[in-house]
Formats: structure tokens, C-alpha cells, sequence
């Protein structure tokens, strides 16, 4: 009885270990199939559904209330002034081309008649004889002396009418002498073809001298 419980014992335990590895070998592919499947899925169009969510409406528009506006009155634009069209045109004057005159025949000169025979002969006024110059006393003590040069003009009655110092001799107080000296004399007038004329520019010299005073 022994022996043939241990021979189903041992029996039984290969029985159980095939069945465990066919078990497992089951399992095995059962694991690798799925695993395939996982790896390699089918490529199945996919659907996305997008929510959208609509905008909030816009908040509610206040009624603008009318306003009057007042009326304004506008002033009447100005008439267009348009110029009227008229024809310009410049008036030009006629020429008038004047005939050329016939040259007229000039007459000979008719000779003049002879001028009177008039002398030309100048005569220079001439002192006449009178007094010399007092010689100023100043002038004495001082011993002044020198030369004056007068220029006069003498009118046709022998009269001097102006009296200028050309040349001075040097020394104020002799030149106011003799021109005042001057003034006072007479001349014979001056004449031009014999007849008494007045004339200026003549010259008169006097010379003042200490040694012909004393």
C-alpha cells in the first residue's frame, strides 16, 4: 500500500508541474500578445470635441437723449462776379510820314558894315602928386621899415574905392598906415581908347624907411 501511494504521489507532482508550465507559458503569451497590442495600436482616426464657450454679451446702451440745437442763421454767400468777355484791343495811331521838305537855297551873307574906329589904347590911373604917409611913432622907436604892396581900384573920377594889402611889408602898424594913407589921395583916372573908364588891380608900392623919416 505503501508503494503505490508514493508512486501516485510522484505521479501527481509531474502532472502538477506541466500543468504549471503550460500555465505559465500560457500566461506568457497571453502577456506578450496584449503587450503587442499596446505597443503597436491600430491608427484609428481620433475625434477631439472642443467646447466653446460664447462671449458674454455687450452691456446694454444707454439711450442718447435728443438735444435742440439752435438754429443759426447763415448769411448768403456773395454772388460770383464773372467779368463780362470783352474784346481787348490797343488803338494803335496811324504813322503819319511827313513829306521831306525841298532843301532851301541859303542866301549869301551880306558883309557888315565897318565898326568906328575906337582907340584901345590903355592908360593906368596915376597917383597924383601930395603928402606922404605920416610913419607911425611905434614903428620909429622900433625901427619897423619895409615895403607894402596895395592893390586899388579907382573909379573914372579919380576917387579910390577899395583898398587891399598884396604883399605886406612885415609889420601890421606900416601896412594899416599906408592903406589908410591910400584912401585919401587922388588919382588921374584910368581910360581905355581916351576915355576916363573906373578900374581896379592897380598897383601902388611905398616903401618905409627910418633914415628918410628922421
Amino acid at each position: 500500500m505503501y508503494g503505490s501511494v508514493q508512486h501516485s504521489g510522484r505521479r501527481t507532482r509531474v502532472i502538477g508541474l506541466v500543468t504549471a508550465a503550460a500555465i505559465t507559458m500560457g500566461a506568457g503569451y497571453v502577456f506578450a500578445t496584449g503587450m503587442q497590442l499596446d505597443i503597436n495600436p491600430l491608427d484609428d482616426p481620433k475625434m477631439e470635441m472642443v467646447i466653446i464657450t460664447p462671449p458674454e454679451p455687450p452691456p446694454p446702451v444707454e439711450e442718447i437723449k435728443s438735444v435742440e440745437v439752435p438754429e443759426v442763421e447763415v448769411a448768403p454767400a456773395a454772388p460770383e462776379l464773372v467779368a463780362p468777355d470783352i474784346p481787348f484791343e490797343i488803338e494803335v495811331p496811324p504813322v503819319i510820314i511827313a513829306p521831306v521838305a525841298e532843301p532851301v537855297p541859303i542866301p549869301d551873307p551880306i558883309p557888315a558894315a565897318p565898326a568906328p574906329t575906337v582907340g584901345t589904347d590903355r592908360v593906368s590911373p596915376r597917383l597924383q602928386a601930395g603928402q606922404k604917409p605920416a610913419y607911425p611913432s611905434a614903428s620909429l622907436r622900433a625901427n619897423e621899415q619895409g615895403t607894402t604892396h596895395l592893390e586899388v581900384c579907382v573909379n573914372n573920377s579919380g576917387r579910390v574905392t577899395s583898398v587891399s594889402v598884396a604883399k605886406s611889408s612885415g609889420f601890421q602898424r606900416l601896412d594899416d598906415a599906408a592903406a589908410k594913407w591910400i584912401r585919401g589921395e587922388r588919382f588921374a583916372p584910368g581910360k581905355i581908347g581916351g576915355i576916363a573908364q573906373s578900374m581896379c588891380g592897380h598897383d601902388v608900392y611905398y616903401e618905409w624907411n627910418v633914415q628918410n623919416a628922421k
